[in-house]
């Protein structure tokens, strides 16, 4: 091969090399904009809301803004329930007395009251209900549903609730909790979507249920009562119980003469057959309190056991934002703005393409947010131009009211880019940098050179 060939080989070859270490670059006759102003929304019940939403483009740099809130809409001072007062009015409610000379039944129907004031001094939309039971003034009618009364539907007012306990009368002889359970069970009025509560005030251990036997302090009737209060557990009514009374040493039936199931025990073992202890009890909760303790237990730690249920935080909150394949390709992902409440990801997963937004807790009226970019990458692919893409495949949340929560959404913010897909792309060195250029540019000049100088010694 002359000297002439191989000069015009190294030029080829030099030109190849350049030309084939090239790569597509982001074009600068393309705009980006938004598409479909989608906001997506996800309600968390009745309790808040989730809401992603584009907040700006700017054509300038390639860029979208998104924003992502998660707010509680709960108002700390508006506490919604229905409440069942369900009170014993048995023989010996009236016949038992404190050391202060008033009648248990005194006692616990004025307690009764203060509770009512304390919740509606902050509760005013909370309604209350009174049931009363012990046994029916009819003995024929004994051991049946009647044994308990719907003495008032619910209702926000103190007098008329006032009114309905002082109207209470002793009617038997005998205690049918599972009647006063049932009565109150099927007496609300509301839905799903409010805060329920029974509260049980008795001074004695189940002696009959709604079907029998009677006079009786363990076996079948506790059997029944106790299938009643898992009832009431299955429909999501809380419960508290007050007992006062229970002596955890005398026997009501030590020799079994009526119940070989009660022969032996006291009172407050057969109570805590049905009801469970203070530590763990079968149900929502009980307190065993003597005579002393019946007002402050009632009326104020009844109250603040109200109060606890009424809690309006959300918590364990997890979203999940997961990002189409296309965008992942073609954009950069960057968080703008960090989260004023809990943890972001500050890189997607590769695993599934998502970011993931941690919260522990939510108060009444807080509302969270953060911020990320969507950056169009300098070497993006061609198909994407002119096609409306979604910003998200989908978002999920995990949170806890009450109970374990999970919702989802596929709605999506878009934007597009739009351009001429059909004009040759810009060709640029796959390094991009400036110190390519100038290489690459000096070898060039340094090859003319060199031909020029051969043809001229020629």
């Amino acid at each position: 091969m002359n000297k002439k060939s191989i000069v015009l080989v190294s030029i080829i070859t030099i030109i190849s090399v350049f030309l084939f270490s090239t790569v597509y670059a982001a074009s600068e006759n393309v705009t980006l904009e938004k598409a479909e102003d989608n906001v997506c929304e996800i309600a968390l019940g009745k309790d808040g809301k989730l809401t992603k939403k584009l907040i700006s483009v700017d054509n300038d740099k390639k860029e979208a803004t998104l924003q992502i809130d998660i707010e509680n809409l709960n108002d700390k001072n508006a506490m919604p329930a229905e409440i069942f007062l369900v009170i014993d009015n048995s023989k010996s409610m009236a016949d038992n007395k404190l050391e202060d000379g008033q009648t248990r039944k005194t006692a616990v129907f004025s307690a009764a009251k203060q509770l009512v004031n304390n919740i509606f001094k902050e509760q005013n939309s909370t309604t209350i209900g009174v049931v009363s039971f012990s046994t029916n003034s009819d003995s024929s009618k004994e051991g049946t549903i009647e044994d308990a009364q719907l003495i008032l539907n619910p209702t926000n007012s103190a007098t008329e609730i006032t009114q309905a306990i002082d109207s209470i009368e002793t009617t038997g002889a005998r205690t049918n909790i599972d009647a006063g359970l049932q009565v109150a069970k099927n007496s609300f009025k509301s839905g799903e979507d409010i805060v329920k509560f029974v509260i049980l005030l008795t001074d004695g251990v189940p002696n009959t249920a709604v079907g029998g036997p009677i006079m009786t302090y363990s076996g079948e009737v506790t059997t029944k009562t106790k299938n009643t209060l898992n009832s009431i557990k299955s429909l999501g009514i809380n419960i508290i119980t007050v007992m006062t009374g229970v002596n955890s040493q005398a026997q009501p039936d030590p020799n079994g003469a009526t119940s070989p199931e009660a022969a032996g025990k006291t009172y407050q073992q057969l109570a805590e057959e049905i009801f469970g202890t203070q530590a763990n009890p079968t149900y929502g909760k009980i307190y065993y309190v003597t005579d002393k303790d019946v007002t402050n237990t009632i009326a104020n730690t009844t109250y603040a056991d109200i109060k606890e249920a009424f809690n309006n935080e959300i918590t364990d909150i997890t979203m999940v934002d997961y990002f189409p394949d296309d965008i992942i390709a073609n954009y950069d992902f960057e968080i703008v703005e960090k989260a004023n409440i809990g943890e972001v990801t500050s890189e997607v997963n590769p695993e599934n393409n998502s970011i993931t937004w941690k919260i522990q807790k939510l108060s009444e009226k807080e509302k969270a947010s953060f911020k990320y970019k969507l950056k169009l990458k300098e070497n993006y692919d061609e198909k994407i131009l002119n096609v409306a893409m979604p910003t998200n495949k989908k978002v999920d949340i995990t949170y806890t009211k009450g109970k374990i929560e999970t919702k989802t959404s596929d709605v999506s913010p878009k934007i597009i880019l739009k351009g001429d897909n059909t004009m040759a792309p810009e060709i640029i060195p796959q390094t991009g940098d400036t110190a390519t250029y100038i290489v690459t540019g000096i070898t060039i000049l340094a090859i003319v050179s060199a031909i020029t100088i051969y043809k001229i010694k020629r």
